[in-house]
């Protein structure tokens, strides 16, 4: 079984859904049959890079 997995290295959602996998594979029967293969998406590309704020404040400014 293969899974293609898009997400952004820095959407705190992604990282969550990351783990929530890799639990589930640990109880999985044939974990050596599963294949995953990560792929990047930008989730916001007009995000500037340097913005001068940390990404705690740039993700509580976010979902506010």
């Amino acid at each position: 079984m293969k899974f293609e997995i898009w997400s952004d290295y820095v959407c705190p959602f992604c990282y969550i859904g990351k783990r929530r996998l890799e639990s589930a594979l640990e109880q999985f029967v044939h974990p050596n049959e599963v294949v995953i293969e990560y792929r990047s998406f930008e989730l916001n590309p007009q995000t500037s890079m340097y913005s001068g704020k940390s990404m705690h404040q740039i993700l509580s400014e976010k979902h506010v």
